[in-house]
């Protein structure tokens, strides 16, 4: 079995390495084509500035591809779409940075001022949600778009803007930057969304074969946390100006990798929860078209 997969998450990558090398894909007959690319960096530039304007569900309607997306992101899609959410699962942290020399120290502070995020992906409405859940009025929330991650933090840098939300890899790039300031983090949840005509046994198979893999690394993460520093390098170097002040010396003295979530079937409860505040927010209009799988039951919901 085949299954294609376009996803933004940078945990994946170890993920999907040991699966691989393991031979678990192959072990549960499953051949998976992952396809990673940054989070909140899309390139809309033929279509317009950023997701809203580009209609981007389109390009993955037309290519058949299993999205691995943010729950915000995966909301709107089934709601536009015929595409169901057929996972959950937890990235790492969300976090706001501002200039290690800004006076922008806490959250409170962050009222009224700038935050860099791409407008209509993963940050845009779950930065959002979570200023809202601290007590932010609508108006006291102001994003400015920046499209990639590698911009943020060179805006940030000179003062374009105030902070910036980013997600892994640049999350630990950030903590590391000698630059940068953490104001805040949060977690970040994420979702499998499918074409109806994905084969359920496809996605239990890559399901399963990753979660081996999770399994593999959450039993002996010192043994794998060079290799994740060894993919926070290489990330790095496609940018090496933008992440000159990252402090990898440190950062390899100090790092210590954390557990992965298992991907699991839909968590219903969390997406109820996520779509209701996407509704009441505008940014979905149709709730009745937001599906999950109907033969399967979702399992008791994880702690993010």
């Amino acid at each position: 079995m085949s299954v294609d997969v376009a996803h933004e998450y940078f945990t994946w990558k170890l993920v999907q390495e040991v699966a691989e090398q393991n031979g678990y894909f192959e072990q549960e007959d499953v051949d998976p084509d992952l396809d990673y690319f940054a989070p909140g960096t899309q390139d809309f530039s033929e279509r317009g500035e950023n997701a809203h304007d580009a209609d981007w569900w389109n390009d993955l309607d037309e290519q058949g591809q299993t999205h691995g997306v943010c729950e915000w992101n995966a909301v709107q899609e089934s709601s536009e779409t015929d595409r169901q959410i057929v996972g959950s699962y937890s990235e790492w942290d969300r976090v706001l940075f501002s200039a290690a020399d800004s006076e922008l120290e806490t959250l409170e502070g962050l009222k009224n001022r700038s935050i860099g995020i791409n407008k209509y992906a993963t940050s845009f409405y779950s930065i959002r949600q979570m200023l809202q859940n601290e007590g932010f009025e609508d108006d006291e929330i102001v994003f400015q778009h920046i499209g990639s991650a590698e911009e943020r933090f060179d805006a940030v840098k000179s003062g374009e803007v105030d902070c910036i939300g980013v997600l892994e890899p640049y999350v630990t790039l950030g903590r590391y930057d000698d630059e940068l300031q953490e104001v805040y983090d949060g977690p970040c949840r994420a979702a499998l969304v499918a074409p109806p005509e994905t084969d359920p046994e496809q996605v239990n198979a890559f399901r399963t074969a990753l979660n081996r893999a999770v399994d593999d690394i959450n039993s002996d993460l010192d043994q794998y946390q060079d290799r994740y520093v060894d993919l926070l390098e290489e990330a790095a170097e496609e940018e090496p100006e933008t992440f000159a002040d990252v402090n990898f010396e440190r950062l390899r003295d100090e790092f210590e990798l954390r557990s992965f979530l298992p991907v699991r079937e839909p968590d219903e409860e969390r997406v109820e929860s996520t779509t209701e505040w996407m509704a009441e927010s505008g940014f979905v209009e149709d709730t009745s078209d937001i599906t999950l799988p109907e033969e399967e039951e979702a399992e008791a919901p994880a702690s993010d």
